[in-house]
């Protein structure tokens, strides 16, 4: 099948889809030129929903900008995304309507590649990925009103994926591989603990988080499900996985290594360093940050320490969904507490019920006072090494 020629450079070929198209590098963007008639699900709000028309899809970074960067700006194209994505495919040089695409604040240098292939079918997923600014969880309160078209300047950070599979699928079927490979994207986070920046939940992804799926018209195998119970949903599984959480290391080093420490999982319950420190001069008035902050950073790479720690934090997730009794709660944490306090040779018990550095609220919620005390703990720790 002929497509029509855009006039975009081909600076550089990065690979070929399984299907055959090519994946070239140019002005800061991945654009992917098919090869033959492809289905497509797109959730752009350029030529977005299901499409058998298309010849070009692009993910354009916006990363190296320093006007985004330093967030001087949102960096939009025209009154509206539907108009910003089609402006940002005629600069690419692609025609905007038989073209689909995406934006993000990462590196298409950090993007990752999967794939599986099983019985002739043959699946890959690219990923560019950064949510360590703009991590989110679905049902965070919102931070724009789009009924009050206040202008929008968000975070950079975003997980943008293209999901490419050699065999035909239908509308229907594509779509389903749309809730797959979202799974499959909040999977990866889940294992990596990433933490939402807009409320006390972990990240389901982040508020600008696109995925575009695209299927070969042309293939002799038909299938129609990908769902998890069959193989073809498993492959999108892994796949998406695999290539969100390579990103994500690539892209800001977010991987096991750096999760498994108490502030990294600890951030979203207000676990900082900075409130750690606040928590020692008040202990041991006259210590400077110069001492405190390499002690914190010692404690971090105490595994056993950072294990208890984050014992405690999903046992309060438990406890705030409605699993773990409060009194549950306050006996299992202060059982950990006390062990915690004998492996490091502090000279008294802290006692949950009586120790508090802020004086609490009455609206002050019970494990919030727990998190104080936790805080109160880890300065205690650190104090002593003074």
């Amino acid at each position: 099948m002929q497509t029509s020629q855009s006039d975009f450079p081909r600076d550089q070929i990065l690979f070929h889809t399984p299907m055959g198209d090519t994946a070239y590098f140019a002005n800061e963007s991945l654009i992917i030129e098919f090869a033959g008639k492809r289905g497509v699900v797109s959730a752009s709000n350029l030529n977005g929903g299901y499409r058998t028309d298309l010849r070009y899809a692009f993910n354009q970074s916006v990363g190296k900008r320093p006007e985004i960067r330093q967030r001087r700006c949102t960096g939009m194209k025209g009154n509206n995304l539907m108009e910003h994505y089609a402006l940002t495919a005629q600069e690419i040089g692609l025609p905007a309507s038989i073209t689909t695409g995406m934006g993000t604040a990462a590196l298409i240098e950090n993007m990752a590649i999967a794939q599986r292939e099983y019985h002739g079918v043959k699946v890959m997923a690219v990923a560019t990925a950064g949510i360590d600014v703009n991590g989110g969880r679905a049902g965070d309160p919102a931070a724009y009103d789009e009924f009050e078209r206040k202008s929008l300047l968000p975070p950079p950070g975003t997980i943008n994926v293209f999901l490419f599979i050699d065999a035909k699928l239908d509308g229907g079927a594509l779509t389903r591989a749309v809730m797959t490979a979202t799974e499959a994207k909040t999977a990866a986070l889940q294992e990596l603990m990433a933490p939402s920046r807009y409320s006390e939940g972990l990240a389901t992804g982040s508020g600008t988080d696109t995925l575009i799926v695209i299927c070969n018209e042309e293939s002799d195998i038909t299938l129609y499900n990908a769902g998890k119970h069959v193989l073809l949903g498993e492959m999108i599984g892994q796949t998406v996985k695999d290539a969100v959480t390579d990103a994500l290391d690539k892209q800001t080093g977010m991987n096991p290594s750096r999760q498994a420490s108490f502030l990294w999982q600890g951030v979203r319950y207000g676990i900082t360093e900075e409130k750690i420190r606040s928590y020692c001069k008040h202990i041991r008035q006259g210590v400077d940050d110069d001492t405190i902050t390499p002690l914190i950073a010692d404690l971090e790479r105490d595994n056993l320490l950072c294990t208890q720690i984050f014992a405690i934090l999903h046992l309060i997730d438990q406890h705030r969904w409605g699993m773990v009794s409060l009194d549950s709660l306050k006996a299992v944490v202060q059982s950990l507490m006390d062990e915690i306090g004998v492996r490091h040779d502090l000279p008294e018990r802290l006692d949950l019920d009586r120790e508090r550095i802020h004086t609490p609220t009455s609206d002050t919620p019970p494990y919030k006072l727990i998190l104080s005390d936790l805080i109160l703990l880890i300065a205690r720790i650190i104090t002593k090494r003074i």
